[in-house]
């Protein structure tokens, strides 16, 4: 399955509706995590909103931007790596996210 997926490079320019953004973070809400910590934080921002998009956007690199300057959505993902009920690292904090 993996060897035959396909990576888009290109993103239609259509806008994604409030319902649907609305629901894959819920979905993401619900995802399980070590401890139940939730360690992930998303930031999202949509073309023709606001300044964040551009901001976002001039992150990656030149060739990158070529790409997702036509994606409605840009979303960043980040985690907090310690656990938030002691302080201690959380080695799983990547693989929770990448549940999420």
């Amino acid at each position: 399955v993996l060897s035959q997926r396909w990576s888009p490079r290109a993103f239609a320019p259509r806008a994604i509706e409030a319902d649907n953004l609305s629901a894959l973070f819920e979905a993401a809400r619900w995802a399980p995590s070590c401890y139940n910590d939730q360690p992930w934080r998303f930031l999202v921002t949509r073309r023709g909103t606001d300044a964040a998009y551009e901001q976002l956007l001039s992150c990656l690199m030149a060739a990158n931007q070529a790409w997702a300057a036509t994606a409605p959505v840009l979303v960043l993902n980040t985690v907090a790596k310690n656990f938030a009920h002691n302080g201690k690292p959380n080695r799983w904090a990547f693989y929770d996210l990448g549940l999420a």
